[in-house]
C-alpha cells in the first residue's frame, strides 16, 4: 500500500491535474551594457511637443490679467550611421511657434534653432563621441545655442540613459519598474528636479516589420524651466505614454504621451520688468524613428 501511494504522489508531480496550466513567461532585453550601433543604416527622427491654449494668470505691479498661450516646438532629423565611429545627423527642421492672447492682443513667435540646416558629425575618440559641424561655421549670435545642441547630441551617445531607463537584464512580460524621471523622453526643455516614473512591460507587437516591446509609462514629475526667460518656474507634469521599443536595436522606435502641465513663479515679461504668473495646460509629445526607404517612412 505504501508503495502505490508513493507512486500515486509520483504521477500527480510529474503531470498536474486537469484545469491547472503550467505558467510560461517570457523575457526579451531591452538594453546593452555596450551600445551597438545599426552601421550602414539611415533613420529618420521626428520630434514634436506641443500645449494648445494652456490657461494662464499674470500679476504685474498689483494689476492682474488672464489669458491662452499654445505652443509647439518640431525637430525633423536624419541620423547617418556610417561606421562604428561616425555618425552624421542633418537637422533638416528644428523651430518652435508660440502663439498667446492677454487683454485682447495676439502674439505670434517663431525661433528657428541654430542647429537647422545643418550637419553635425559625431566621431568617437578615446572611447567618447565627440560632435562638430561638419562644414562651414557657426554665427557668432548662434554659438552658445548651437553649442547646448551639440552637448545634448554628446550625452545621448556617451551617457546611454537607456541603460538606467530599462536595465541591462531581460525583463518579463507584465513586469513594471520605477525610473529616475529624468529619464523621461522629451523633457529637453525641464530640469527635473524629482517625482516618480514607472515602466510596465505590456506584451510584443509587430512595427516597421520588426518585433517591438510595447511599454507603458505614468509618471508625475516636478521640474523647473530652463528657458532664459522663465528660468527656474516651479513645473508639475504629470500623465502617461507608450513606447515602441524595438527588441532587434534595442532603441525607441517611437514615444507618445498625453500630461497636463502647471507652472507658477516669476518670470520676465519686459527687460527689467518680472510678473508672477502661473499656467495649466494639455502637453502631447510624439516621437518616432523611421527606416528610411521603407513602407513606414512612405507613411
Amino acid at each position: 500500500m505504501r508503495e502505490f501511494f508513493a507512486c500515486l504522489v509520483f504521477l500527480l508531480l510529474a503531470f498536474p491535474l486537469s484545469g491547472q496550466e503550467e505558467v510560461v513567461t517570457e523575457s526579451y532585453l531591452l538594453a546593452r551594457k555596450e551600445m551597438v550601433l545599426p552601421v550602414q543604416q539611415k533613420f529618420r527622427v521626428t520630434r514634436l511637443m506641443s500645449m494648445s491654449d494652456a490657461q494662464i494668470k499674470m500679476e504685474v505691479g498689483g494689476r492682474g490679467f488672464e489669458g491662452t498661450m499654445s505652443n509647439a516646438k518640431e525637430e525633423e532629423l536624419i541620423y547617418d550611421f556610417m561606421t562604428e565611429d561616425e555618425i552624421r545627423i542633418s537637422y533638416e527642421k528644428s523651430r518652435a511657434v508660440e502663439k498667446s492672447s492677454m487683454r485682447g492682443r495676439e502674439d505670434e513667435n517663431e525661433e528657428i534653432a541654430p542647429s537647422e540646416g545643418k550637419v553635425i558629425l559625431l566621431e568617437k575618440k578615446d572611447g567618447r563621441w565627440v560632435g562638430k559641424l561638419e562644414v562651414g561655421k557657426v554665427e557668432e549670435s548662434d554659438e552658445e545655442g548651437f553649442g547646448e545642441v551639440l552637448k545634448k547630441l554628446e550625452g545621448e551617445f556617451n551617457e546611454n540613459e537607456q541603460n538606467a531607463m530599462y536595465g541591462t537584464e531581460p525583463r518579463k512580460i507584465g513586469e513594471s519598474w520605477d525610473v529616475d524621471p529624468s529619464l523621461m523622453p522629451g523633457l529637453e526643455d525641464f530640469e527635473v528636479k524629482g517625482g516618480e516614473l514607472t515602466v510596465t512591460f505590456v506584451r510584443v507587437v509587430e512595427f516597421q516589420g520588426e518585433l517591438c516591446a510595447l511599454l507603458k509609462t505614468a509618471f508625475s514629475i516636478k521640474a523647473e524651466m530652463r528657458d532664459d526667460n522663465m528660468e527656474g518656474m516651479g513645473v508639475l507634469i504629470e500623465g502617461s505614454g507608450k513606447i515602441l521599443r524595438s527588441l532587434n536595436l534595442l532603441t525607441d522606435y517611437k514615444f507618445t504621451g498625453d500630461m497636463t502641465m502647471k507652472m507658477s513663479g516669476e518670470v520676465e515679461v519686459q527687460a527689467g520688468i518680472n510678473a508672477m504668473m502661473s499656467m495649466e495646460g494639455a502637453m502631447q509629445v510624439d516621437m518616432q524613428m523611421v527606416k528610411m526607404g521603407t513602407e513606414a517612412e512612405a507613411e
